[in-house]
């Protein structure tokens, strides 16, 4: 092949087609080479890779299609919990050797601080591996299905933060070394750092890597759509700055211009945002991908579909012209069919689910309604792609503001990054006064200090995510509002947020116990704020655990790929005790003389009948209005059109 780049990441926000694509993209690459050996790995944790193909993928490349000779494509879903096991064993004993005693702090707490650190390297590890298959000559190209924007995102800074981290380590134990050390210690310091050093040089490598046009491309996938608009925006923005090179926007599911009036409008939804994607950059080319009746699936499937895509046709044949636009809104129906269940009377409820689904939609529709019949609700967005503000047509910001038009409506937008600012800030001056007065060597920074004034660039991966914990907590403790709505941030296969809430709790309270232990030293105040946030970690866990207080309305879209994740979430909340209180399918089609609009919504119904056998869960029907729903007048009459998909007696009873 004339391309030289051997590494290409399909990436953007969750559901917008990236397993389909980086599937395709692998057998188009084999179809042009047949005697290369293309590795198709997917890196997303909601494992749809096995799911697409229609066979279960080990941890170990299995071929999928042959070539010629030892040519085609593999496939493999990665295991990080496996590939932790090895670097484990390396990593922890040397990090412990590393370890070097402070002003205040003991050596042996120092190796526990440094410990802390490993949750999340998981995906790192995975990173490596993946470069490790490479480099290792075993295959030709690797095509990556990445997870979802902010997750892919977390990645790829995963290897700075890593290098940020052990400088610390090697820094403090470079403090350590001296001359007055002698024997076996000193042996041990001198030995410490090599395996230290192997890690950062491979995140050092796999950055160049990342950031080389010539060897690395990045294809965003994207839909029509506000919400995984904004994302899309944002992500070719952050990749950009993070060096990293995008080589084109490819729009899937463009509607044809053939059908009836509300297939215009459909299409006539998606005309702006198209035409935002085409003006981002010149230099990046926008691919148009016709929506598909019937998604495809299994690897004949797959096979077709990137032959259509290969042949380059559909872009042009997809072009908007200048006077299509958005529809006026359809007004919903006066009556539903069978009236939906009001929601359940608990203090918060979670709209959670994949991104580009509509839980923004549906959580403000919810608020809304819920406002005028009970009072004071507040609704947080902790998704980083806020999109209420657009939903609500109310500018927010990340104070509690009242939504104008409504006698109770307050709405805010979690600005985490400022949050987490503010916090590391906060740390950093308490660390520096409990070494006030403290004696030094000369000028030099004592390892402990170093450590806790970069304490939180030390921190698990992901660990931002106290900020919506604690902004939680706190509406949850003051009792101002009858109700919090959550527009949480998108899933992958858990809900960041309770994850955080355990990893936080073990990072924290590894920390509080080593600060406590040195309190007469000087580290009391730290200690004393460490406990707080873990008193408010408790409190969000138990909220959770409370029924009483806490629900979760899985949103999902009428899809048989959307409902297999589906599937997995609420196991996932099943297994970790959290109660789901309905599934929400969202922008179901009405009935309709045309036939391309009553065969999708017979797919969509069947998809909801299927999650309803399945799980044992009610599921409420959200129709499609034409365009989605924005201001409070369109949200009301959105959530007074939900209805049940079965009767209350029909219903198989909850698992």
């Amino acid at each position: 092949m004339s391309d030289a780049r051997v590494l290409h990441f399909f990436g953007g926000k969750g559901g917008v087609g990236k397993t389909t694509l980086a599937a395709a993209y692998a057998l188009r690459l084999s179809e042009e080479a047949p005697k290369e050996r293309v590795l198709l790995v997917s890196l997303d944790p909601v494992r749809s890779l096995s799911d697409l193909v229609k066979k279960k993928l080990p941890a170990k490349a299995t071929k999928l299609v042959p070539g010629k000779g030892d040519g085609g494509v593999y496939g493999l879903e990665v295991e990080p919990t496996a590939l932790m096991k090895p670097f484990l064993a390396s990593y922890l004993p040397a990090l412990s050797k590393a370890a070097a005693k402070g002003t205040h702090v003991s050596e042996d707490d120092m190796g526990k601080l440094y410990q802390q650190a490993v949750p999340g390297l998981e995906e790192l590890v995975a990173l490596f591996h993946v470069v490790d298959l490479l480099e290792g000559e075993e295959f030709d190209r690797i095509v990556v299905d990445a997870a979802p924007t902010s997750h892919t995102l977390r990645l790829f800074d995963l290897p700075t933060s890593l290098r940020k981290f052990l400088g610390l380590v090697k820094a403090g134990g470079d403090k350590a070394e001296a001359p007055a050390k002698k024997g076996k210690k000193a042996a041990a310091a001198a030995e410490a750092p090599g395996f230290l050093e192997q890690v950062g040089q491979k995140a050092e490598k796999l950055l160049a890597l990342l950031k080389d046009p010539t060897r690395t491309a990045f294809h965003l996938v994207a839909l029509a759509e506000p919400v995984p608009e904004a994302q899309t925006r944002m992500l070719f923005t952050q990749l950009r700055e993070r060096g990293l090179p995008v080589t084109e926007i490819v729009v899937n599911q463009i509607e044809d211009k053939d059908g009836c009036p509300a297939c215009q409008g459909r299409r006539g939804l998606q005309a702006p945002h198209v035409r935002k994607f085409q003006a981002l950059d010149k230099t990046v080319p926008v691919h148009l991908l016709g929506r598909r009746e019937v998604a495809p699936r299994g690897l004949d499937g797959l096979a077709l579909f990137a032959k259509a895509w290969a042949a380059g046709k559909e872009t042009k044949a997809l072009e908007f012209a200048a006077a299509e636009g958005p529809p006026a809104l359809v007004r919903a129906p006066s009556m539903p069919p069978i009236a939906a269940p009001p929601l359940p009377p608990t203090r918060l409820i979670f709209f959670v689910g994949q991104g580009g689904v509509g839980k923004s939609s549906c959580a403000a529709a919810a608020a809304v309604t819920l406002t005028e019949k009970e009072g004071p609700v507040l609704l947080i967005s902790t998704d980083p792609a806020h999109s209420l503000s657009d939903v609500l047509q109310s500018r927010l910001t990340d104070t509690e503001t009242q939504v104008k038009g409504t006698k109770g409506l307050y709405a805010r937008e979690l600005d985490i990054a400022g949050w987490f600012n503010a916090l590391r800030k906060r740390v950093k001056e308490k660390a520096e006064k409990a070494f006030e007065g403290a004696p030094r060597s000369g000028s030099e920074v004592p390892s402990d200090l170093l450590y806790l004034r970069n304490l939180l660039e030390c921190a698990p991966p992901g660990i931002d995510e106290l900020a919506a914990l604690s902004c939680l907590t706190d509406a949850l403790v003051q009792e101002r509002f009858k109700r919090i709505v959550v527009d949480s941030a998108p899933v992958v296969t858990s809900v960041r947020v309770v994850e955080m809430a355990e990893t936080a709790k073990t990072w924290l309270g590894a920390l509080h116990a080593v600060l406590a232990k040195h309190r007469a030293k000087g580290l009391g105040e730290l200690a004393d704020d460490i406990a707080g946030m873990i008193k408010h970690v408790k409190r969000f866990e138990d909220a959770l655990a409370s029924p009483s207080e806490a629900r979760f309305v899985v949103v999902t879209r009428g899809e048989e790929l959307a409902a297999a994740r589906t599937e997995r979430l609420v196991e996932y909340l099943k297994e970790k005790k959290l109660p789901v209180e309905r599934v929400l399918v969202n922008r179901v089609g009405p009935k309709s003389t045309c036939d391309k609009c009553e065969s999708r919504r017979k797919l969509e119904l069947n998809a909801a009948k299927a999650i309803e056998k399945k799980l044992g869960l009610p599921v409420t029907m959200a129709p499609a209005l034409g365009r989605h729903p924005a201001g409070l007048r369109e949200l009301k009459a959105f959530r007074t059109a939900w209805y049940a998909l079965s009767p209350p007696a029909a219903k198989t009873k909850a698992a």
